[in-house]
């Protein structure tokens, strides 16, 4: 069980982290190369997103004044319910893709668009 409207750690025990080797953009927000933790806030029809600069914490140390934005992820069902929470790296081409997180009946989707270094795309 989920609760709404409450940040969730994204995973089990230490804060899931991220890195990028490549500035990128996920759904809108710009993040340059490096390591985050990502978090959640599930809501009634849909669940935000949190890329957060702390890394290397426990997975329920997180700090808001951390944040380095909040971004909306798209909310869908699937079929065939996941039985072990799953987050994954969905390649289109060699320059977009979507990161999903799956558990249970939910999936929760954002696209991701990786920039040149200069900050293109």
């Amino acid at each position: 069980m989920i609760s709404y409207d409450r940040v969730w750690r994204t995973g089990a025990n230490a804060a899931t982290q991220f890195t990028t080797s490549a500035p990128i953009t996920i759904a809108g927000l710009s993040l340059p190369a490096g390591t985050y933790t990502l978090w959640t806030v599930p809501r009634v029809g849909r669940v935000d997103l949190i890329v957060n600069r702390q890394t290397g914490q426990w997975g329920t140390e997180y700090s808001r004044a951390q944040d380095l934005g909040t971004v909306p992820m798209k909310s869908d069902s699937v079929a065939t319910p996941v039985e072990k929470f799953t987050i994954s790296i969905e390649g289109n081409d060699a320059r977009h893709g979507t990161l999903a997180m799956a558990w249970g009946t939910f999936r929760w989707t954002a696209p991701f668009v990786v920039r040149d270094r200069d900050g293109g795309r």
